[in-house]
């Protein structure tokens, strides 16, 4: 009897225990990386030695013993030799196609520089320019200069050629008096809506031109060469790359892109230009043209569910629309563009394209402006019958808030996107602009977090750098990269070091919808992560900017790989 029972038995056991074997190992990795320090921010599983990854997404996130579980004859070990490892970095609100295109192209720069040294870049260009030939450039901060702009100061550089700079901020331009005359634009031309042409004490224009102003003069400037299709491929790579260097595995475009640009980005991807994901804002006109929001495409690398608006301007060109005048131009309180002059039809259109299933990002930085987004989206959720949660929708900036509005952010109700080296720039003239107490309520990242909000950071490129590590550095500390100034710019609005890693992974992820695949290191989860120079929790605040990518993983594969490392 024993022994028939083992003739008929012993095979079908020898097999079912294999399979149990097999189904307990789940799978083998790809890879495997060992001895390092992982920062994962998941509460469980704060800290771990080592990964194991296959199909894209983390098998395992534990002990090196444990992970080598995973290990079949085709994996790869990778040993970090101790390196630290956070997860993969979002950027969360940049204009994307710039990037590329400003590396393939090299504009005209004059990026924060001193007056007499931005004259002299003018000055060249104007030398090797045809007469008559517009001078186009990006980048001017009248707020490091000792003397306020004025279109005499072009004029002497620049007195036959037409001269537009944009300030870096993008929502004010200076020019010169040939630029004025060729827009027509005297003492006599009235403001636009929406904008402000500054005039000098002589009555007549200065030159600099908020806002909508601006296209008085920007409409008569000759469009630059239109890029080839394979042109803006390659832009596309270039940027993509300068971004994986940087530790960035996912950017959310806040340009408002349209087809044209959905179509070009769809065939990066499929070509291989594109490996960075890219979470795209559209404008609202190209959110009526599709028929539903795109997601997750190309192995959750390319998602459009998200419509951009604007509802003021700067407060650097004292464009943000408050509720008080500005302190240094009485009278001057900014300007609501069409969008925030109604805010029943604002909420309207919000509501419509949560229903269409877009969510809303707008661009509000002034007091006034900010609370008109609020009220707006809080009628439009109603409106359309959808919760915070399912709604998700983004105040922009969020820069000068009225202290009564902060708590509006409370629960994840409204999400702010917000980007620290704002502050440490704009701190140059914030309390000038709008004097000290309005300042207290300026970029108040821990304010919104203690009433149990959350903020997604980013840079704004091309306004600012784009490296994360001087974010997450700005939002610890309140200083620049020179340390200024000392003990920090309104230090009590500091944020905590895990809180702004969090502003740069697991609360993007919240905004995107896809904050349970992405974020954090953890099992089942999309297998992006940075391995980096230095131990961003252990090393002092003021070497934060200073930390370098090593190594960057994106969806298992390693996309970026500095010379030297392992």
């Amino acid at each position: 009897m024993n022994r028939k029972v083992f003739s008929l038995f012993n095979p079908a056991m020898f097999i079912l225990a294999a399979l149990a074997l097999f189904s307990c190992q789940a799978e083998y990795a790809d890879t495997i990386y060992t001895n390092g320090r992982f920062y994962t921010l998941d509460d469980q599983n704060p800290v771990a030695d080592a990964v194991a990854i296959g199909g894209g997404t983390y098998l395992y996130v534990g002990t090196e013993a444990e992970a080598m579980g995973f290990a079949g004859r085709k994996t790869q070990v990778i040993d970090l030799e101790g390196q630290t490892v956070i997860p993969g970095l979002t950027e969360s609100h940049m204009h994307f196609e710039n990037l590329g295109r400003n590396m393939l192209t090299a504009p005209l720069d004059v990026y924060w520089l001193p007056l007499d040294e931005m004259l002299e870049r003018i000055d060249g260009a104007v030398a090797e320019a045809e007469p008559g030939e517009w001078i186009v450039a990006r980048g001017y901060n009248d707020a490091i200069w000792e003397a306020p702009p004025h279109r005499s100061q072009l004029d002497k550089v620049s007195p036959e050629n037409p001269v537009v700079l944009r300030r870096y901020c993008g929502h004010a331009h200076f020019v010169n008096s040939m630029a004025l005359e060729l827009a027509g634009i005297t003492s006599q031309t009235p403001s636009p809506d929406a904008g402000s042409i500054v005039r000098d004490d002589d009555g007549e224009p200065s030159g600099v031109l908020v806002s909508a102003a601006g296209n008085l003069v920007v409409r008569h400037v000759p469009p630059p060469p239109a890029l080839s299709n394979e042109e803006e491929l390659e832009a596309l790579r270039l940027g993509s790359e300068a971004l994986l260097a940087a530790g960035i595995t996912t950017v959310h475009c806040a340009t408002g892109t349209g087809m044209d640009d959905i179509r070009l980005r769809r065939e990066a991807y499929e070509k291989g230009f594109l490996k960075v994901r890219v979470m795209d804002a559209v404008s609202e006109n190209t959110a009526r043209e599709m028929d539903a929001p795109l997601i997750e495409l190309y192995d959750n690398r390319y998602t459009v569910r998200w419509v951009k608006m604007f509802v003021d301007g700067s407060l650097g060109g004292r464009g943000a629309a408050l509720l008080e005048a500005y302190d240094d131009m009485p009278g001057e309180m900014g300007a609501l563009r069409a969008l925030g002059q109604n805010e029943d039809d604002y909420a309207l259109r919000v509501a419509e394209l949560l229903e269409q299933g877009f969510t809303t990002r707008t661009h509000s930085i002034g007091d006034r402006g900010n609370r008109v987004t609020l009220n707006a989206f809080e009628k439009a959720m109603e409106i359309a019958g959808k919760s915070p949660e399912e709604a998700r929708l983004v105040v922009e900036h969020a820069q000068v808030l009225h202290p009564s509005d902060i708590s509006r952010f409370a629960g994840r109700r409204v999400i702010a996107s917000m980007q620290p080296v704002h502050a440490t720039e704009d701190m140059l003239f914030v309390e000038e602009r709008i004097g000290l107490e309005r300042a207290r309520g300026a970029y108040a990242w821990r304010s919104i977090l203690n009433v149990g909000g959350i903020i997604a950071a980013g840079s704004d490129y091309g306004v600012s750098p784009f490296n994360p590590f001087y974010g997450l550095h700005a939002a610890v500390t309140r200083q620049d990269r020179e340390g200024r100034p000392a003990g920090g710019w309104f230090p009590e609005q500091r944020i905590t070091r895990q809180e702004a890693l969090k502003a740069y992974t697991l609360w993007p992820a919240y905004v995107e919808f896809s904050e349970d695949i992405k974020g954090s290191v953890g099992k089942g989860r999309l297998a992006d992560f940075v391995v980096i120079d230095r131990d961003l929790f252990d090393i002092p605040a003021d070497e934060i900017h200073r930390i370098e990518v090593l190594r960057t993983v994106l969806g298992g594969e390693t996309v970026f790989l500095r010379e030297g490392s392992r």
